[in-house]
C-alpha cells in the first residue's frame, strides 16, 4: 500500500488560495503544513486536523498556524519532552512551531508525525542565561534555535520505538554554511545529527543531494533547500519517491515562496 506524505509552507493560504487545489490533486494521506491561514471546508471534510498557533518573536500570536492533516484518523496529539528541563520550558513557548500527532490510517501502521515551523530567530538568550546549553546546542552556532529543541525531543528513546515522520520549514539549508559571511553556522550539522538519530532526509536521499525548495523574496533566486522531510529507520527503507511540486506553477503564480515536498512510501511489506 502506498502512503503519500506532503509537507509545505503555504504562505498564509486562506480558503481561496490555489494551494488547496494543488493539495487536493496531490491527494496526500498526511499533510504537514506551515503558515496556514484558513483551511477550506472541502479540506476539513477530508482530513482530521491538528493545528496550533506559533508565537512571534515578541510573544504575540502569529496570524497563521502550523498543522497536521491526516485522512481518517489522528489518534491524539503527541506531547513533546526532552531530558532537559530548560528545553521543556522552551517547548511550551514553541508549542505552535512543533506540532506532533499519533496518526492511524486505515491499513497502515500507527505512526507519529510532526509539522515543523522553525522561526528565523533563536531562543531568547535571556531566558537561558546561565544554563549549560552545550549538550543541545550546535557546535558551530553560538545560539540555540528551534531545530535544536526538536533534536532534543527526538533524542528521547520513545522516538526510536515507532515510525516517525518529521517535516516542514526548518529555515535551515546547507547552502547557508558556505554562502553567508562568517563561515559554517551548523546547518549541515542539523542534518548530520538527525541522521545520527536514525532519520534520513527524504528529498536529498531520493534526489541524490540538495534540491532547492525556496524562492528568495528579495532577489528571486531559487538555491536554498530550507524545507525538509525526515523519516526514521522504520519508514525510510520504504521510500519510493520524493520530489518537489511544480516550480513554475507555485512560484510564477505567487502561490507560495516554498515548494511542497511530496514523498511516497510503499508499506505493503512493512
Amino acid at each position: 500500500m502506498q502512503l503519500r506524505v506532503l509537507t509545505w509552507n503555504v504562505r498564509k493560504a486562506g480558503v481561496a488560495s490555489p494551494a488547496w487545489s494543488i493539495m487536493q490533486q496531490l491527494d496526500a494521506d498526511i499533510m504537514l503544513l506551515q503558515e496556514v491561514g484558513r483551511i477550506p471546508d472541502t479540506i476539513k471534510s477530508q482530513y482530521a486536523i491538528c493545528q496550533k498557533t506559533p508565537l512571534r518573536k515578541n510573544g504575540q500570536p502569529q496570524i497563521f498556524s502550523t498543522a497536521v492533516l491526516a485522512k481518517e484518523g489522528i489518534v491524539k496529539e503527541q506531547p513533546l519532552h526532552s531530558a532537559y528541563d530548560w528545553v521543556n520550558k522552551e517547548l511550551a513557548l514553541f508549542s505552535g512551531n512543533l506540532v506532533a500527532c499519533e496518526v492511524q490510517l486505515n491499513g497502515f501502521p500507527s505512526m507519529n508525525v510532526m509539522s515543523v515551523y522553525s522561526p528565523p530567530w533563536p531562543v531568547n538568550s535571556e531566558r537561558i542565561s546561565g544554563i549549560n546549553t552545550a549538550p543541545v546546542q550546535l557546535t558551530l552556532n553560538s545560539q540555540v534555535w528551534c531545530t535544536e529543541l526538536l533534536w532534543a525531543v527526538l533524542s528521547n528513546s520513545y522516538c526510536h520505538a515507532s515510525p516517525w515522520l518529521v517535516g516542514g520549514d526548518f529555515n535551515s539549508s546547507v547552502t547557508f554554511d558556505y554562502m553567508w559571511k562568517g563561515g559554517p553556522r551548523g546547518n549541515q550539522e542539523i542534518i548530520d545529527r538527525m541522521q545520527a538519530l536514525g532519520f534520513k532526509e527524504c528529498l536529498c536521499m531520493y534526489m541524490g543531494g540538495l534540491t532547492p525548495t525556496y524562492k528568495n523574496v528579495s532577489n528571486g533566486k531559487v538555491i536554498h533547500q530550507i524545507d525538509h522531510l525526515y523519516a526514521n529507520y522504520h519508514l525510510y527503507p520504504h521510500l519510493t519517491k520524493a520530489v518537489t511540486g511544480n516550480n513554475f506553477s507555485v512560484f510564477e503564480n505567487s502561490i507560495s515562496d516554498h515548494l511542497p515536498i511530496i514523498s511516497d512510501f510503499e508499506l505493503a511489506d512493512y
